[in-house]
């Protein structure tokens, strides 16, 4: 071979070499048609739509109804979540609670148990226990509402059990409440 050969080879494998550095890296990115990504495919799954939700609360010694929008999923633990976290703004929203709680997650296992976990405790040491049960028959009835496929739920406050001096939070919650 000529040493013109080995300068134009040399040349060449520098800047695949450029190439393959500036891919690895990411600063190039390529996207071949038939590919598609890990996001877009949990996106097809999970396909949202915007469904009417009734939503329903204690408040002024009567029961109190709102329909609103909600993002409702393929996943019934995400749709639960969108679900609860609009019934809490609303509550925030009615001044039903002190202090303002949001969902942190809500995760369905398998025998059909639903676990929240709240990032505060709602309630406060001065509510009466029967304020405190008429938040969660308004939490049950809410999600009954909306046929949510569970059994049972438990009340968690940072993944932890929900620590109440008036209730017991160790055991799970029938999701058919306790009013006839």
């Amino acid at each position: 071979m000529k040493p013109r050969n080995y300068f134009f080879i040399c040349i060449a494998f520098f800047f695949v070499g450029i190439f393959f550095l500036t891919y690895s890296q990411g600063w190039i990115m390529l996207r071949f048609p038939s590919y598609k990504t890990e996001s877009e495919n949990t996106a097809q799954q999970l396909r949202t739509q915007k469904k009417p939700a009734t939503l329903f609360f204690w408040h002024n010694k009567r029961w109190n109804k709102e329909t609103v929008e909600i993002l409702q999923t393929q996943d019934n633990a995400q749709t639960t979540q969108h679900l609860l976290n609009s019934w809490l703004t609303l509550l925030d929203e009615e001044n039903v609670m002190a202090k303002k709680v949001m969902l942190q997650s809500a995760l369905l296992s398998d025998n059909k148990e639903l676990y929240l976990s709240f990032d505060r405790n709602p309630f406060n040491e001065t509510d009466s226990t029967y304020d405190k049960l008429m938040w969660i028959e308004g939490l049950l009835r809410t999600i009954r509402e909306h046929s949510i496929p569970i059994q049972t739920i438990r009340f968690l406050v940072h993944h932890q059990p929900m620590q109440d001096y008036h209730l017991d939070f160790s055991n799970s919650w029938p999701l058919a409440g306790f009013l006839s």
